[in-house]
């Protein structure tokens, strides 16, 4: 089976109670979502894949056009806010986190990027408030409850700050990305118990890891794809980000496991880790994308993902 899925699966989210819902059914993991014109799914897939690649006007372009052609929902006017406000382009950023927030209130990953937008202008008391309404949406998301937690020190609020790291920590022991959150931030406040003790677990974590398996590299996991063996693909592909997050083929390869999986959660995850531009995705995986995306969705569609 050659494919590597297009990166996306926010818009699988979210049904219309106008329209039937679509009923996706992969590796046995049955979700419904609302109906995605094809056209508007390739544009997310290479907008994200711009994204994640540091295009940041590129990408806001792309999700523009998108939604032009699917204009229901909330995930593409989050994007579109999130990129409006890494780009200081405000006015378009607090429309479109408007208009998502009309669409659907209860989307986390809305609140998530509002208080990210709010705190990079300074707003931390609207900052944390919407990311605690991010924490209450989805509370199994560490990076929501670690945003929320560093707002709260940034307003001199140790104690929230703390309830929340302490909370992952019980709930994500087996997280290295919480333990490595948990460690820089005891070593800002000068916490040496909390600090030790984070180090002491990220060196159990690790030595887990070393013990399991080491990462035979992008082909194991490019094979592991196409054959669909996701878990070991996204197995691969996540060790391979262990040792490096910005490879760009590493995180294409995990995102679209992750998609194949459904696991919006984890595709979420992977996305917000993908701050700079890292390494660029190589030709033979963007190749593989295109492909896939003509087989899926349109020869037009497939002639979107560029080389740059």
């Amino acid at each position: 089976m050659k494919r590597l899925l297009l990166v996306v699966s926010l818009l699988g989210l979210g049904c219309s109670v106008l329209e039937p819902p679509v009923v996706r059914s992969v590796d046995g993991v049955t979700t419904e979502g609302r109906f995605i014109e094809p056209e508007a799914y390739a544009l997310y897939a290479v907008a994200a894949l711009r994204e994640a690649r540091g295009q940041w006007a590129d990408a806001l372009a792309t999700y523009q056009r998108a939604l032009d052609i699917d204009s229901r929902g909330p995930e593409l006017r989050t994007r579109i806010g999130a990129l409006a406000c890494k780009l200081r382009q405000d006015a378009l950023a607090e429309r479109s986190f408007a208009e998502a927030a009309r669409a659907a209130s209860d989307y986390g990953p809305l609140w998530y990027e509002l208080a990210l937008c709010r705190r990079a202008r300074g707003e931390l008391a609207q900052a944390q408030t919407a990311a605690l309404e991010a924490v209450r949406l989805d509370p199994e998301r560490y990076e929501a409850s670690l945003l929320a937690a560093d707002i709260a020190e940034q307003r001199q609020d140790r104690t929230l700050a703390w309830r929340l790291r302490d909370a992952l920590a019980t709930h994500a022991p087996d997280s290295v990305a919480v333990w490595r959150a948990l460690r820089e931030a005891a070593l800002r406040g000068r916490d040496e118990a909390r600090q030790l003790r984070a180090a002491r677990r990220l060196e159990e974590l690790a030595q887990r890891a070393a013990a399991a398996t080491e990462p035979r590299g992008l082909p194991v996991a490019l094979v592991a794809l196409r054959e669909g063996d996701l878990t070991t693909a996204r197995r691969e592909a996540e060790l391979l980000l262990g040792a490096d997050p910005g490879n760009g083929d590493a995180l294409v390869v995990a995102l679209a496991a992750a998609d194949l999986q459904q696991d919006h959660r984890a595709f979420d995850a992977l996305l917000a880790a993908a701050r700079g531009p890292g390494t660029p995705a190589s030709p033979d995986v963007l190749d593989a994308l295109a492909a896939l995306v003509s087989r899926r969705v349109s020869a037009r569609a497939a002639q979107l993902v560029d080389r740059r």
